[in-house]
């Protein structure tokens, strides 16, 4: 399996930029089945003013898109480390290893965005605020199985598109 460097000036490949859309929306997909199954979908599209099930999903899978892009950035970045250890070094290659990397990043992505991160917006916004940090069990959920599939999914459909060339 061969892997090209990006191109100059720092922008990612075709072939990256293919497999990270494509595993976000295979990762968004499974964090709106969790969000569905908990009862929360409805809150995202709630946070815009808008409702209904294609504003739902739409919403869902914009926003796994932008999600995951810190995420192969991340994966990308510590293939070429000299100082990273052997397993993150190595989880471009393993989806095992890549996935339990997403589970983290996941959980990071949770604290950032849902615990802390939407408080303090809420309290510009408003006058009323969630308690920091806000324990939204359901999110918390989505989020371990947004980052366990798009770390699982993403080695492979990398190695897919690599090899498509």
């Amino acid at each position: 399996m061969a892997y090209r460097r990006s191109q100059r000036g720092g922008f990612p490949s075709p072939v990256t930029v293919l497999a990270t859309v494509a595993t976000a929306l295979i990762a968004g997909v499974a964090l709106g089945g969790v969000l569905h199954a908990t009862g929360n979908l409805r809150t995202v599209a709630a946070l815009y003013g808008l409702e209904g099930v294609v504003n739902e999903w739409t919403l869902v899978l914009c926003h796994s898109v932008f999600a995951l892009g810190p995420f192969v950035a991340l994966v990308n970045r510590s293939r070429r480390g000299r100082r990273v250890p052997r397993p993150l070094a190595e989880c471009h290659r393993n989806p095992f290893l890549c996935a339990c990397l997403g589970t983290a990043y996941g959980v990071v992505l949770w604290a950032a965005v849902i615990a802390y991160g939407a408080p303090v917006a809420f309290g510009f916004v408003t006058a009323s605020a969630p308690p920091i940090p806000y324990r939204h069990w359901g999110a918390f959920y989505a989020l371990l199985v947004f980052g366990a599939v798009a770390g699982a999914w993403y080695p492979l459909l990398r190695e897919f598109f690599d090899e498509l060339q």
